[in-house]
């Protein structure tokens, strides 16, 4: 009869006691390997592996390498910007220079007024000889509050 009271049955006293069982409503998963190879090939890369790969590839340092791979969007905006350019020269350049901008202005990543394409074209122009390093700087924060093409400003 249902009374409405609860009343306790046993007490545990043991951590023995709090055994986990099967549940036997359960049937088990079984998947074949060629879907399992699926899913793990929509996977995206994941932090460490991305940072072993940067530190490898384009020999960064391990510091510079986990800064870049601390946040998806960094990690993504870095490799845009590395792209067909010197690794560590676009490293220094999206870490010290982009991210302590963006940090100062109180922005993220994916707020940055600087593209990848604009920071890219500003490290193009370094290594080819164009401008100098303090020159770039300079380029930097012009294209950080005014836009535009960084080709372009050096020319006119």
């Amino acid at each position: 009869p249902n009374k409405g009271e609860t009343r306790s049955m046993r007490s545990k006293e043991e951590a023995h006691d709090y055994r986990y069982f099967p549940d036997p409503d359960l049937l088990p998963l079984e998947f074949d390997q060629a879907y399992v190879d699926a899913l793990a090939k929509d996977l995206p890369e994941l932090p460490d592996n991305k940072k072993a790969r940067l530190i490898a590839a384009l020999g960064l340092t391990t510091y510079d390498a986990s800064i870049l791979v601390s946040e998806k969007p960094i990690a993504d905006y870095f490799e845009k910007v590395a792209s067909g350019r010197d690794g560590k020269l676009a490293a220094n350049w999206v870490i010290n220079d982009l991210l302590g901008a963006l940090n100062k202005a109180g922005k993220d990543i994916e707020n940055a007024p600087v593209s990848p394409e604009q920071l890219g074209a500003v490290i193009d122009l370094i290594k080819e000889g164009t401008i100098s390093g303090k020159i770039a700087k300079d380029l930097f924060e012009i294209v950080w509050n005014e836009g535009g093409d960084p080709r372009q400003l050096v020319e006119s």
